[in-house]
């Protein structure tokens, strides 16, 4: 592999930051911070691998490198989220995915989902009582629900504690691609 690859990442609790280690440790790419990423950054890469989490619907910071990479004339990125959302959820995931990406950017972007979790302890202050509030409304209305399925029930335990269901596995697709394609 010849091409020199960027992996950055945006990171709270720590999930998105351990995949884009894996990756850029796999590929032999640089590991990179988003807060330190510029479009002159951008610049000295062929390959631009951003890794970020799905916050409150939207993959937090896509604008932001969308906009850096338009502005550094690159023209392969590939895109990877993580979430609290487990990977059998298909449906939820590409319903995530259609709502960031426009058509086209669903062709042409590489995109791939990576389970990570709830970590409450390295949560912000405000997303965790958001968390926390999202929970008890949630718990109270299953409560009131007659007929409970196992994935109510389910849903109803991971919400209220920390839980971790990434694995090195989630990131296996992307590195392939990398090894492979480019």
């Amino acid at each position: 592999m010849n091409h020199k690859i960027l992996v950055c990442y945006k990171s709270v609790t720590g999930f998105t930051k351990r995949y884009a280690e894996e990756i850029a440790n796999k590929v032999d790419g640089t590991l990179l911070n988003f807060k330190d990423v510029t479009f002159e950054t951008l610049s000295q890469y062929d390959i631009i691998v951003f890794g970020s989490r799905f916050h409150a619907g939207t993959v937090d910071g896509l604008k932001k490198i969308k906009k850096l990479i338009a502005k550094s004339n690159k023209k392969t990125f590939i895109l990877f989220a993580t979430g609290a959302t487990p990977s059998t959820a298909e449906k939820t995931i590409q319903q995530a995915w259609a709502n960031n990406l426009t058509v086209n950017e669903l062709h042409q972007i590489p995109h791939f989902y990576m389970p990570g979790g709830l970590c409450y302890e390295k949560m912000p202050l405000f997303e965790k009582i958001m968390m926390k509030t999202f929970a008890t409304i949630m718990k109270h209305k299953l409560k009131n629900k007659k007929n409970k399925i196992k994935e109510d029930r389910e849903f109803e335990r991971v919400i209220s504690t920390s839980y971790n269901i990434s694995s090195k596995k989630y990131t296996k697709p992307l590195i392939a691609l990398l090894k492979e394609e480019y």
